[in-house]
């Protein structure tokens, strides 16, 4: 039996300019701007949806935030979505598709799309999917812990850098409960799969150390300038060749570019010349 579509779906007010919430009003849905206190979208009964574009995505890896959000959107919702929008601007592809992996490691289901319209697409899908006959309703306040002391035992260790909840459920599993850990040498912890040298110090330390007062904490240490790498363009190659190609610096763009661009155009990686896509097969 069909269940009745009820209840709003929820848009932090942060996100008005996205176009997403005009998108889920133009889909039939009902729409309210609020201020949630964890997550983007609230669509349904247990789903949120946190956006990242391209800027906010790489600040919020290199402070660490998205793994608190993470965290965060996790004990509020059983499903918890992070949708990252476009190609992140401002770091190494291999520093963000690592902490996209260590997110899919903590159970966070990870969506990726083109572009602001594309992020609509994937929003809407969603909201109504997640249909019910329970209202959505928004809860004030901050959110609950964990009730289970397991779950809480997780959430105090995942919060030490480089202890995902994964790792932490892992090192619970192996020595009993939270105070087994804290009382294991660090030669005990370097023996469980997975902890190295770096991450047992930061362990123990976080474990034993002895408590600093914000105002007397050294601030951490600046982070050595990168090296600068060239450009990366997206250029899209007609048939006949030429020396006009257009180039984008956004695959997003440059793949919309393609849809309608002549037969045999090809989508070329300027960096490294690689052929990502065609327009005929529109692969990519």
């Amino acid at each position: 039996m069909a269940t009745e579509e009820t209840g709003p779906v929820l848009v932090d007010h942060r996100e008005r300019e996205s176009g997403i919430a005009e998108a889920l009003a133009e889909a039939g849905l009902d729409v309210r701007l609020t201020d949630l206190p964890v997550g983007d979208y609230v669509l349904g009964p247990g789903l949120a949806v946190e956006r990242k574009g391209p800027h906010d995505l790489g600040a919020s890896i290199r402070d660490g935030r998205i793994f608190d959000q993470a965290v965060r959107l996790q004990s509020a919702f059983p499903q918890a979505v992070l949708l990252i929008e476009g190609e992140p601007r401002g770091m190494g592809e291999d520093a963000w598709r690592g902490a996209v992996c260590r997110l899919i490691e903590d159970g966070v289901t990870v969506l990726h799309s083109l572009d602001a319209e594309d992020s609509a697409a994937w929003v809407v899908r969603l909201a109504k999917r997640a249909r019910r006959s329970a209202p959505t309703t928004r809860t004030e306040g901050r959110r609950r812990a964990p009730r289970h002391p397991s779950a809480q035992a997780e959430l105090m260790l995942s919060v030490v850098p480089g202890i995902s909840a994964a790792m932490a459920r892992s090192l619970l599993d192996s020595f009993g409960s939270l105070s087994a850990v804290a009382a294991a040498a660090p030669d005990g912890l370097l023996a469980h799969p997975g902890i190295g040298r770096v991450r047992a110090a930061r362990l123990f330390e976080a474990l034993h150390g002895e408590y600093v007062g914000p105002a007397d904490r050294e601030p951490p240490p600046e982070r050595p300038a990168r090296t600068a790498r060239p450009p990366r363009r997206w250029i899209l190659a007609g048939p006949q060749g030429g020396t006009d190609a257009p180039s984008y610096d956004r695959r997003a763009i440059a793949l919309r570019a393609l849809r309608s661009a002549p037969d045999g155009t090809q989508l070329v990686d300027g960096l490294t010349g690689e052929v990502v896509a065609g327009q005929a097969t529109g692969t990519g």
